[in-house]
């Protein structure tokens, strides 16, 4: 083949092909092919001009070579860094604590020994692209300082500025189901008057029972949020989305068709898909932000009383880990940070607290799956206005009533199920103390049961402490709700640890243990009701409607198909009446659930019907449920299946199947048991198909409607 010309030969004739002496004896020049032949594509012979050039009768433009990439000379103090890294790894690796021989297995440490904390390095919170992570591991914490020097010296090197958005988290629709990318979050958006009306109920019935966000520094974007939440940062628009989600639950339905001019399903649907929407396109697993960590929180609360209570606490165990990466389990004192931000991560982290121990205890589970070791503070006696950004000292609790006495309450309650393990167990024992006889012979020990009863009466000092201090029934609703709970709960308490042969029934309709479990079953819806009973009128009915667990409902409502006669049963139908009048879901036969709730009410109906016309000779009247009932039921084959056994023990439970519990103690664990999970086709055909058992996300269970 002929050698070529460079470029820049001005001696060589068209046509020709000179041969050019490189600048450099020892490496050629490259010659490239001439600008048509590189945007045609085509092979060029690399002459001037070249062939292609010619026969085309076009003008041949030699390429200009790109200018050499300069070269990156070593860094010496990146080199350095990354040796001490490595040796950082290395000694991490196989380094042995100290006195390893004596120090006892965490598993023998007590869960929440202070001791620990004393020694224990305080650890530190990275800061990294919008994000923030919490190391508490001395060795790891070098390595990232080192490795954020690093990273730091190269961006130095590295003028390469070009943005981009956080990636898409493939991990979340594991537990938020699809992103939907053809869904658009502004459809989902409400209108102008409805964001300033949502927001309004949120702050009336919501906000003082959580106190999870700060209304003065949220209040400023409700203006951008009226013109839509585009100019909205994400994790605003996330958290309005379950302001607006909380604000639905909080209202019923005639309120919220007024309001909006839709179902409250249709908005509790549009809303739960704004709030997963934006949290997936976040990339909340991995985007670690307080403010992304309070529509979380949100939007589990809301989940309460309409979900399956088991998987609502698994999602709950990923916000804790989430948390705990962001090390709200440290107090923020102790991190060094400011005291605005340290007091809305208590609150935050109490909440949480709360909230998980809750789905645990209504899970049959205990509390020993949150962090071993934490040193976050309770949050302080302030009002939203006492708290700001910009503040550098410490705050000091406020004399006198505020906006925070409920939340007080709650999480004291929260450090006494923390600091009492296994209190929910103890529970019973004591329903199991005073029938030995039906069991073993081995009842539980009495030093034990006092322990745990000076506890409760220590819980119930410890919550009228705090009412005293801080509680003004004239301050507003909060304040006497705040009363009405502290009673609440101890009174429930105590209830449920009173030996049996201490109450009044005892002798008379209590003598066995299922005597006994269905007396507390009656007890706790009738709890229910003297919440439901005041808070009607406070706005925080949607609080204690959350609370209300059908299994306990459904096994009284089995119970009932046995028992005809007595107080406990009179107290009994006046509960199912009272539930259906606060719950008329219930009457929507179409979920599986309510259709069995249904299948017990009418046999144990029609069992009370006879009873009553034996009994005064006259038929008695029919109650509203009972009609509702019968019409939404689509047929009358109820009438035909066999009644529940005593005691009532649907098919998937059955002893010894798989719980390895004595039959006669089946009804202590009625707390525990997952409606949703039983095989209702075996009470006949009526009990249809319906939304009862739908996906949730990944996990297969609950109703999809309303996720």
């Amino acid at each position: 083949m002929a050698s070529s010309s460079t470029p820049s030969s001005t001696t060589s004739a068209p046509g020709s092909n000179p041969s050019v002496a490189p600048p450099h004896p020892n490496k050629p020049t490259r010659i490239l092919a001439c600008v048509l032949c590189q945007h045609r594509k085509i092979k060029c012979d690399r002459n001037f001009p070249c062939a292609n050039c010619t026969k085309a009768n076009v003008k041949c433009t030699p390429s200009t070579p790109a200018p050499a990439r300069k070269r990156r000379r070593p860094n010496q103090d990146l080199q350095e860094r990354l040796a001490r890294c490595e040796e950082l790894l290395k000694e991490y690796a196989t380094e042995k604590p100290e006195g390893s021989a004596t120090t006892p297995r965490a598993s023998q440490q007590l869960a929440y020994d202070d001791s620990y904390l004393k020694w224990q390095p305080a650890g530190q919170l990275v800061r990294d692209e919008g994000s923030m992570r919490f190391i508490d591991n001395p060795m790891l914490s070098t390595v990232y300082d080192e490795l954020r020097a690093m990273r730091e010296i190269v961006d130095s090197e590295d003028h390469d500025d070009n943005a981009s958005e956080t990636a898409p988290d493939d991990n979340s629709d594991l537990l938020l189901g699809d992103g939907s990318p053809d869904v658009r979050i502004e459809a989902l958006w409400p209108d102008a008057p409805h964001v300033i009306r949502l927001w309004q109920i949120y702050l009336d019935r919501v906000n003082p029972l959580t106190k999870i966000i700060h209304v003065p520094t949220l209040q400023p974007y409700l203006a951008e949020a009226v013109g839509g939440s585009q100019s909205l940062p994400r994790n605003i628009e996330a958290l309005l989305f379950s302001i607006f989600l909380m604000a639905v639950v909080a209202l019923d339905t005639d309120e919220c068709q007024n309001l909006l001019g839709y179902s409250r399903e249709e908005a509790l649907q549009r809303y739960s898909s704004g709030v997963r929407l934006t949290l997936l396109r976040l990339g909340f697993l991995k985007t670690h932000d307080l403010t992304i960590l309070q529509a979380l929180v949100i939007y589990l609360i809301s989940l309460q009383g309409r979900y399956n209570r088991h998987a609502a606490w698994i999602l709950n165990g990923v916000v804790i880990r989430i948390a705990q990466k962001m090390g709200m389990h440290r107090d923020g004192e102790t991190l060094g940070l400011p005291p605005f931000e340290s007091e809305m991560r208590r609150r935050l982290w109490w909440q949480i607290i709360m909230v998980d121990s809750k789905y645990a205890i209504f899970s049959g589970l205990s509390h020993s799956l949150l962090p071993r070791n934490w040193d976050t503070k309770p949050p302080k006696n302030l009002n939203d206005a006492d708290i700001f950004p910009s503040a550098t000292e410490p705050f000091q609790d406020r004399e006198g009533p505020t906006e925070m006495i409920f939340c007080l309450l709650i999480y004291a309650f929260a450090k006494f199920l923390v600091e009492t393990p296994g209190f929910d167990t103890m529970f019973l024992l004591t329903s199991q103390g005073d029938f030995v006889s039906e069991r073993d012979g081995s009842g539980p020990p009495e030093q034990e049961m006092m322990e745990y009863r000076r506890t409760v009466e220590t819980l119930g000092n410890n919550l009228l402490g705090i009412l005293d201090k801080y509680c003004d029934p004239l301050a507003g609703p909060i304040h006497q709700m705040a009363i009405n709970m502290r009673t609440h709960i101890i009174d429930k308490i105590m209830e449920l640890i009173t030996p049996a042969k201490h109450q009044p029934e005892w002798g008379g309709e209590v003598r066995s243990l299922k005597d006994n479990t269905f007396k507390i079953a009656i007890g706790t819806l009738e709890h229910n009701e003297a919440n439901y009973m005041s808070t009607k009128d406070k706005g925080f009915m949607w609080f204690s409607l959350a609370h209300f667990q059908i299994d306990i409902f459904m096994y009284m409502a089995g119970q009932l198909c046995h028992r005809t006669e007595g107080v406990l049963v009179e107290r009994a139908w006046r509960q199912v009446e009272v539930v259906y009048t606060f719950h008329p879901e219930l009457f929507d036969t179409n979920n599986k659930i309510h259709a069995a709730c249904a299948v017990f009410i009418l046999k144990a109906w029609r069992k009370r019907e006879e009873t009553l016309t034996q009994r005064t000779g006259q038929t008695p009247e029919t109650p509203f449920y009972v009609d509702r009932l019968r019409t939404s039921m689509p047929n009358d084959d109820y009438k035909s299946e066999p009644t529940p056994p005593d005691p009532y023990t649907p098919a998937a439970l059955a002893v010894g199947a798989h719980t390895g519990i004595p039959d006669n103690n089946l009804d202590s664990f009625l707390g525990y048991l997952d409606a949703s999970a039983l095989d209702w086709d075996m009470f006949g055909n009526q009990v249809n198909g319906g939304n009862g058992g739908s996906s949730f996300g990944a996990f297969g269970m609950g109703p999809q409607v309303e996720w």
